[in-house]
């Protein structure tokens, strides 16, 4: 049995508390970027409409809704921003329905992934479990994603399992079990549909009046496209190919990559490559994550355990995936 790592063995009670402090101004900064990221995708193609841009918008388009993923997860854990009023509304309607994830269905089940993180009954075990896995097969696994089968396969979950907050197989988002289902109800998946069809409304209305309505299937062509493939990556980059799946040792189950500007535009939005340290303590806001990866690093967090650190970025990540 693996000695329980605490952040406590590395960091002061002052750091730990300066880490943990919110910042409604970094979280709200937070979501402008990603949202202005969004818009110049599309600004992109409106202003030169030819297959580089689509490819390079619909790139962007795919990482952000990673970043919008990442956002609502952060909020999930009521520590983006200084209350739980903002924590609740921003991140479910300004990032999870966007991506059709409401945030009271992600966060009991996120929870759960941290609690029982790699064990048979984690909901994210399944995304993970198999790798590394060969060549042959990890090209296999891009094709589906690229041509949209996995895309097309992760949204009828959502609309089916996890919008009415039923137990069933949430594909990507992982298995929701019957304790994490057991408040859904036809008035939770009424209330979902209603708010993701308010949402997705006024996000087509506001492109409809900018007389370019055409867009918003830009967006839906980025998520089954695009989106499919950079959440394989960003799955396999936090726990995949590790030494253990579960372990009392958070870095021999987790990992933090280190990621070039254009990895953290595509892969790793809003600091979610800094996975080993946010697994140590769920509760730091992703903006306080670099700090505190810098005093982990300088402490000899990662001396012992060289496999939770990449310092290669996102191409050795999938080259360990795909090394069986």
């Amino acid at each position: 049995m693996n000695k329980k790592i605490n952040a406590h063995d590395f960091l002061s009670k002052e750091e730990i508390r300066e880490l943990r402090a919110p910042s409604d101004l970094r979280a709200a900064g937070m979501f402008v970027f990603n949202w202005a990221l969004i818009f110049v995708a599309f600004a992109l193609v409106v202003w030169e409409t030819n297959l580089l841009t689509l490819l390079v918008a619909l790139t962007i388009l795919g990482g952000r809704q990673l970043g919008l993923g990442i956002l609502l997860h952060e909020c999930a854990h009521r520590s983006f921003f200084s209350s739980q009023r903002l924590n609740d509304g921003v991140g479910h309607w300004f990032a999870g329905l966007a991506i059709f994830v409401p945030i009271d269905f992600y966060r009991p089940y996120h929870f759960k992934h941290h609690t029982r993180t790699g064990h048979e009954d984690d909901p994210d075990v399944g995304n993970i479990a198999q790798y590394p896995v060969s060549r042959a097969s990890f090209k296999r696994k891009m094709i589906r994603d690229f041509v949209g089968l996995s895309g097309l396969k992760a949204t009828l979950a959502l609309f089916l399992y996890v919008l009415p907050g039923r137990a069933g197989n949430a594909v990507s988002l992982g298995v929701n079990e019957e304790d994490v289902g057991k408040n859904a109800g036809w008035k939770m998946g009424v209330k979902n549909y209603v708010q993701v069809f308010i949402f997705h409304g006024a996000f087509f209305t506001l492109l409809w009046f900018s007389g370019h309505p055409w867009l918003y299937g830009l967006w839906w062509l980025a998520y089954l496209t695009a989106h499919p493939f950079i959440i394989r990556v960003r799955q396999i980059a936090e726990h995949g190919a590790m030494p253990q799946l579960s372990s009392e040792d958070v870095r021999l189950t987790t990992r933090t990559t280190m990621a070039r500007w254009w990895e953290r535009l595509l892969f790793a939005p809003n600091f979610v490559n800094y996975h080993c340290e946010h697994h140590l303590m769920p509760t730091v806001p992703s903006y306080h994550l670099p700090k505190m990866h810098a005093l982990m690093k300088q402490r000899g967090f990662y001396n012992a355990r060289e496999a939770a650190l990449v310092e290669g970025g996102y191409p050795e990540v999938v080259r360990l995936a795909a090394s069986a």
